[in-house]
C-alpha cells in the first residue's frame, strides 16, 4: 500500500503496563537492611520461605527512612501509553530504566489517546493550578464533539506524517507533525524504593502523608504499578500505605 493512501487512525483511552520479570521480594530487603548487624550471617536472610519474619524491621526501615535496603530488588515492566504521560514519567530517574519506541528508527503506529466519557475534565471556577480538581462533563454531544475533532485532527496530522515519509523525508523529521496523543511503548525497569517515591507523587490519596494531584492518566499507569508492587512485595507495600505512602 502506498503511504500516502490514508490509513485509519485508532482512538483508545487504555493505559497498559504488563509486569515482565521480578527480582527479589520483601526477603532481599530485609537481607540487605541485616548485613549492617550480622555481616556474613544476613546470607541467611535471602531466603523466601524467611520472608514473613521481617514485617516488624520493613515497617521500621520505612517509617525511619532507611531507604537503600529497597534498592535490593527490581521489576520490569512493558508499557503503553500517549506521549504526553510519558513526558511526565520520564522525569523519575533515580533508580528508573527506560528503553522507549524510536519515532527516529521506526513509523509510529496511528494510535491515539482520546479521554474516556466519565473522565472529570471540565474547571471549576476557582481552579488551582497547583491543586486541580476537575468536574464530570454533563453534555453527551459536547463529549461526542470532543471526540469527533480529536479524531479529525489526529487524522490530519497523521496524513501528513505519512506524506511526508512517502516524500523522502527523515521519520525524524517527519515526525513534527504527530501531537502528544500519540502512543508510544516503553520498558521500564525499577527497584522498589524508586518506584515508591513515583507512587507518592502519582498517586491521589486522600490519607497519604503528603497529598498529591496528578493527571489522571498517569495516575492510571501508577496503579497498575502499585497492584504489581503489592503483590510482589506485600510487606513493604502495606509498610508504604501504614506510613502515609512516604518513600524511604
Amino acid at each position: 500500500m502506498n503511504q500516502t493512501e490514508q490509513q485509519t487512525i485508532r482512538l483508545t483511552s487504555e493505559i497498559a503496563v504488563e509486569p515482565i520479570q521480578q527480582m527479589g521480594g520483601d526477603h532481599m530487603i530485609v537481607a540487605a537492611a541485616r548485613v549492617s548487624t550480622s555481616g556474613p550471617e544476613a546470607l541467611e536472610y535471602a531466603d523466601e520461605a524467611r520472608r514473613d519474619e521481617g514485617a516488624g524491621l520493613i515497617n521500621y526501615l520505612l517509617k525511619h527512612r532507611h531507604g537503600t535496603p529497597f534498592e535490593h530488588a527490581a521489576m520490569t515492566f512493558f508499557c503503553h501509553a500517549p506521549l504526553f504521560v510519558w513526558r511526565e514519567w520520564h522525569r523519575h530517574r533515580v533508580g528508573f530504566s527506560y528503553n522507549e519506541e524510536s519515532g527516529r528508527y521506526k513509523q509510529l503506529e496511528p494510535v491515539f489517546w482520546v479521554p474516556r466519557r466519565e473522565r472529570l475534565m471540565v474547571v471549576p471556577p476557582k481552579h488551582k493550578p497547583a491543586r486541580p480538581v476537575y468536574l464530570p462533563l454533563e453534555d453527551d454531544a459536547a463529549y461526542e464533539a470532543l471526540i469527533e475533532r480529536s479524531r479529525h485532527v489526529y487524522q490530519t496530522c497523521y496524513d501528513a506524517y505519512l506524506a511526508d515519509i512517502e516524500a523522502g523525508f527523515a521519520l525524524e523529521v517527519a515526525r513534527r507533525s504527530l501531537p502528544l496523543a500519540i502512543y508510544s511503548s516503553c520498558w521500564v525497569t525499577c527497584n522498589p524504593r524508586s518506584l515508591m517515591h513515583f507512587l507518592s507523587l502519582r498517586t491521589h490519596d486522600t490519607e497519604a502523608a503528603f497529598v498529591s494531584y496528578p493527571q489522571a492518566e498517569i495516575e492510571e499507569a501508577a496503579r497498575l504499578l502499585e497492584r504489581i508492587f503489592a503483590a510482589g512485595w506485600p510487606l513493604a507495600y502495606q509498610a508504604f500505605v501504614k506510613n502515609g505512602r512516604i518513600a524511604p
